[in-house]
């Protein structure tokens, strides 16, 4: 019947996981005995600790681009799969049999790691065995109960080692929504949503008409952009009054949807820094196109000019031809001038790297083809690259170009088909198709490094595509002075931006390596 199809489906899934983990697994000795094999034949007993990182560095790389997943994502793939292969064979066993889901032996691993050997084969196979009739969420409440009975560490000794794992992570939504994530200790974490839903409670009445999860979302702005509690519960704040929507300021769809700008949410605190671009007759309030916030995307016009009324100053920036940015200074300096440093933060938002969504501010400014053999300083020569990728590339045999790359949309990581490429070879999007692709939505082609070509140390390859695609301008002269149409006119965009845009990167210069 149907529904021992969509079983039977299920545990093929489980079977292929289990069988991606043993591939996963040999990827990984294939990179580690490689380098061994090398050392061996220059004499040596091992490769060195350098050697080995790097290769580890290059093979996780490649597999993140391969698979299209982040690096960390591929990270800990590496680690899943070296677990399941080596150090839990009645979790393995039953995954290959598909008696469990890979989520199943996810919950498995994280229960299971850090354990000495014992108590790690006990675990093993009891959750293994729990497993095969219970759900992942069941089964987590047993693992975690279980642990404590086997792990003979101290519980205040494992929870220093996990405090080293604390971090915030920001994952975007729709709607010009985001999340923010934060892994914290749990006496904290606690004391902050207690804190939040005390601050929530307060500004609850009669005539407040946002539920508790909203006082405590707004709470949580207002003291991490403002670090002002207070705010949450003065008298006439947005806090303790219901904001009424002003007619005039609904969408043009006539929906009757309210304005964004109508809403109690604090915008103070915000000062954005090369983040925002507001089209300019959306400045003006003459039009609802959306403006774009750096690292996100689409944000809607309201958001926009309010957090343009906020920067203290702004860049220039047209979509055709008349920026008058300097794009090149050839072979006169290596340092970068500081309009082009802007005109390339704008056009890659973050490291060029596929897959890679370290903020531009936070990289380097590197030559494609190096300047020490005979790279230009220009738009086209130039890529931003985070200090571990531009390691990568000057350390291993990964190598950017270009060169006759087609501009398209997104940033993918696609794979360009190779068809010279050996059994590693490449496959997936035939770079020519990209070429269509672009043509067909209108987009400029040769926008100056709007994508960037890696080849792997396999011989595969992959491509990386600019955040905005931006025409490259030219020096504005008196010949090329913008005549054209209204609608001409209209694409200019300004920059919402801090005055620190002009200053030098902190990474100018030579990398050190």
């Amino acid at each position: 019947m149907l529904l021992d199809a969509v079983v039977a489906a299920d545990r093929e899934l489980a079977v292929v996981a289990a069988r991606r983990a043993e591939l996963v697994d040999q990827v990984r000795t294939w990179s580690r005995d490689s380098v061994d094999a090398l050392a061996r034949a220059r004499g040596k007993s091992r490769g060195s600790r350098d050697d080995h990182m790097i290769a580890a560095r290059s093979t996780t790389a490649e597999l993140a681009c391969a698979l299209r997943v982040p690096e960390g994502s591929v990270m800990a793939l590496l680690v899943e799969s070296e677990a399941l292969v080596h150090e839990l064979p009645a979790t393995m066993t039953a995954l290959r049999d598909g008696a469990l889901s890979y989520r199943h032996a996810q919950v498995v691993m994280s229960a299971t790691a850090a354990l000495d050997e014992a108590p790690r084969l006990t675990l093993d196979a009891m959750l293994a065995e729990r497993a095969a009739t219970t759900t992942v969420a069941n089964l987590g409440r047993v693992a975690r109960r279980a642990r404590e009975r086997h792990d003979p560490r101290p519980l205040v000794d494992r929870h220093t080692a996990a405090l080293v794992e604390r971090h915030v992570e920001l994952e975007v939504a729709r709607d010009g929504m985001a999340w923010l994530h934060q892994l914290l200790p749990a006496v904290q974490a606690s004391a902050i949503f207690h804190r939040l839903s005390d601050l929530a409670a307060a500004c609850q009445g009669p005539d407040e008409p946002r539920t508790l999860a909203q006082l405590r979302a707004d709470a949580c702005v207002e003291l991490l952009l403002d670090d002002d509690a207070r705010n949450a519960a003065a008298a006439g704040s947005v806090w303790s009054t219901r904001t009424e929507v002003d007619a005039s300021r609904r969408t043009r769809s006539g929906r009757g949807d309210a304005d964004p700008g109508s809403l109690p949410v604090s915008m103070r605190g915000i000062r954005p820094v090369v983040a925002v671009t507001v089209p300019v007759m959306t400045l003006l309030g003459r039009s609802d196109e959306p403006g774009d916030l750096a690292g996100y995307g689409p944000i809607d016009a309201v958001t926009a000019r309010r957090l343009a009324a906020h920067a203290p100053s702004f860049l220039r920036l047209l979509t055709h031809p008349e920026t008058g940015a300097v794009l090149s200074v050839g072979r006169d300096r290596y340092t970068v001038p500081a309009d082009l440093r802007s005109w390339l933060k704008i056009r890659d938002e973050t490291c060029r790297f596929p897959g890679c969504s370290r903020r531009a501010e936070r990289c380097d400014v590197d030559h494609v083809e190096d300047w020490a053999h005979g790279g230009t300083t220009s738009h086209d020569n130039l890529i931003h690259l985070c200090r571990k990728h531009h390691r990568l590339k000057h350390t291993s045999r990964w190598t950017p170009r270009t060169d006759g790359a087609a501009a398209g949309n997104g940033r993918t990581g696609d794979v360009h088909a190779d068809s010279s490429a050996g059994p590693g070879g490449a496959s997936g999007t035939d770079s020519s198709a990209g070429t269509d692709s672009s043509a067909r939505s209108g987009n400029p082609v040769g926008s100056g490094s709007s994508v960037v070509s890696w080849d792997a140390p396999s011989g595969r390859s992959y491509v990386d595509h600019a955040a905005v695609l931006l025409q490259t301008p030219r020096r504005m002269t008196d010949e090329t002075t913008p005549r054209g149409s209204g609608e001409d006119r209209q694409a200019a965009a300004v920059l919402a931006t801090d005055a620190q845009i002009t200053e030098e990167s902190t990474f100018d210069g030579p990398p050190p390596f």
